[in-house]
């Protein structure tokens, strides 16, 4: 077992060790700054029925009154302020030194009527979870900070070693190097305690490779990096926290120059990152130094500078929500804000807040708590629609919709208090344009909800705007009734049937109703009936001498009123059945 000898290790170093232990052990824990204002906590790991809390003190040795004190005085903060704002299932109290009865008793004194549970992790715990991070101790105590500068170096002597024979197999330079990374990658994660390191050699080019797709791979990615080994072969060498709390405790830094014209949309981008945090793409600068844990080399020099925040970083934050509020406060429409991003400014108190809906249709971008007023930046992404069913697309295209003059917009806790001020609706354009896409999306989904064929979004280029308006014309007749006129219809001649001995008569025609959408027909199981409240023969001659099979053209009478609905199949053929076997005018 690793043995820390923790009573020559300054306080400091002490409380932060060990809370490097717990962090690594629980790696979606996050440690709370130490203040005035922590609320008697050090380490928090959110759980689903609850946070596990953890306070950590230096003490090795049997506590004095001093020391008595300090953890009564963090224990209470901790019922003052934590415990009435956050669902709490455990409270541990963490030192280098094994407790006494007497000091257990009075722990159980001290937390009684909490509710909680309540732990003491001493030094024989804290040792056995240290032989669990040889690593991290090797890095603390040890030479680990040197051996994986070298490794690192090794990591790029590679690359520069590797051969480029003419001839050679791709496939065999391709085995050397992924053999020789797999066993650099390995060593290299034994040997740093906050990070693990992930190898792949590509064949082609780095300019040719979307690089952005490997950031986002894993939330916990902390830096991504692509060396051409060759002419034939680039490596990607992915950094991966092993821990949210990585980034903190070994953070990788770096200094740099952006190069941008004054008055331009790049400086404008910069100083929002500056001011915000917003994240910003592809500006001019030179890299002039890299430091900083796990050792990177650098490599200064100019290039394309872009600065991003993961998507789906863990955080504090509780799920949030948009409301849209109507002119008398009530809550018109809420949507769910997924795959949000957060950041704060560089060099000020901003805020950046970036999330989309479900769908992805609407994107927000708030911009917060600078000195200037504060920002909403909607976006609409009408190109994400092709693919979606209606029931996805809906929610976000009914807020739009309703994002009229005299409505807010507002960011909220889901089902909670509001988080951001409201911002109103500066125009009806955007709305305007939304109900037109609504209309569409809404008759698309009362149609699905006749159908047990799957109806997506078709592609713009695949759908023509006679077939979207069958579409609403279809929706509105599963709907209810729709009256129209008309000017003649030819009716069909059935067997037993003669022309109808009155001079007005209303008669009822059917005919199988589908759905066309983007080049497919959707069954519906319905069928499509008309009936014309008052029709008259045209020709009564071309009616008698009409055969079966034939048909007898009518022209209104006394209305051109038509009513159209749609009935079931079973209904539909019941009533041509109907007509077959009693005349229409009996």
């Amino acid at each position: 077992m690793t043995l820390v000898n923790w009573e020559l290790l300054p306080g400091e170093t002490v409380e932060e060790f060990v809370a490097e232990m717990l962090l690594l052990k629980h790696p979606h824990g996050n440690r709370i700054t130490p203040a005035r204002g922590d609320r008697g906590v050090d380490i928090r790991v959110a759980n689903p029925d609850g946070y596990d809390i953890y306070q950590v003190k230096r003490f090795c040795r049997p506590l004095t009154s001093r020391q008595v004190a300090q953890v009564e005085e963090s224990w209470q903060r901790f019922v003052d302020e934590t415990l009435p704002v956050l669902p709490v299932r455990s409270w541990t109290l963490v030192m280098p030194w094994d407790p006494t009865n007497t000091r257990l008793e009075w722990l159980e004194r001290l937390t009684a009527g909490s509710g909680l549970r309540i732990g003491w992790m001493g030094r024989a715990q804290l040792n056995g979870m240290a032989a669990h991070f040889p690593a991290l101790v090797s890095a603390r105590f040890g030479d680990g900070g040197q051996e994986l500068k070298r490794l690192l170096t090794q990591a790029f002597q590679i690359g520069r070693d590797m051969p480029n024979l003419a001839g050679t197999p791709a496939e065999d330079l391709l085995a050397a190097a992924v053999e020789r990374y797999e066993g650099l990658a390995s060593a290299l994660t034994n040997v740093d305690p906050f990070y693990r390191y992930e190898f792949e050699v590509r064949e082609g080019q780095v300019n040719e490779q979307l690089w952005d797709a490997d950031v986002h791979r894993d939330e916990l990615t902390a830096f991504v990096r692509y060396p051409q080994l060759n002419d034939r072969h680039y490596l990607v060498m992915r950094l991966v926290a092993r821990a949210v709390e990585s980034f903190n405790l070994r953070p990788i830094t770096g200094t740099l120059e952006l190069q941008f014209p004054n008055d331009s949309v790049e400086q404008q981008a910069v100083q929002e990152f500056l001011r915000y945090g917003a994240p910003f793409a592809d500006i001019d600068g030179i890299i002039t130094h890299t430091s900083g844990p796990p050792g990177l080399p650098g490599q200064p020099g100019p290039g394309r500078l872009s600065f991003m925040v993961t998507a789906g970083t863990p955080t504090d934050r509780p799920d949030l929500e948009i409301r849209l509020i109507g002119p008398d406060d009530t809550v018109l429409h809420t949507l769910d804000l997924v795959h949000v991003r957060a950041s704060r400014g560089v060099d000020g108190p901003g805020f950046w807040l970036e999330g989309q809906d479900p769908s992805g249709l609407l994107r927000l971008r708030f911009f917060l708590n600078a000195a200037d007023r504060d920002t909403l930046r909607p976006e609409v992404d009408l190109g994400r629609l092709p693919g979606k069913t209606p029931a996805e697309a809906l929610p976000a295209m009914r807020l739009l919709a309703d994002f009229v003059p005299g409505t807010t917009l507002v960011l909220a806790v889901r089902q909670g208090r509001a988080y951001t001020p409201r911002w109103p609706a500066q125009d009806a354009s955007l709305a305007a344009h939304a109900r037109r896409e609504l209309k569409i999306l809404e008759a698309m989904q009362v149609i699905q909800a006749h159908s047990y064929q799957r109806i997506v979004i078709p592609k713009p280029s695949r759908t023509s705007g006679q077939e979207l308006a069958q579409i609403v014309l279809v929706a509105r007749l599963l709907q209810g009734q729709v009256e129209a006129t008309w000017r003649f219809a030819d009716c069909p001649v059935s067997a037993g049937i003669g022309p109808p001995s009155a001079e007005e008569f209303p008669v009822a025609m059917f005919e199988e109703l589908h759905a066309y959408l983007g080049g497919r027909q959707i069954p519906l199981g319905m069928y499509r009936c008309v009936t014309y409240l008052a029709a008259r023969i045209a020709d009564s001659a071309d009616a008698a001498a009409a055969q079966e099979n034939g048909s007898i053209r009518l022209l209104p009478g006394s209305t051109d009123r038509a009513v159209i609905t749609a009935v079931a199949a079973e209904e539909a053929i019941a009533a041509l059945a109907a007509q077959t076997e009693t005349p229409p005018d009996s």
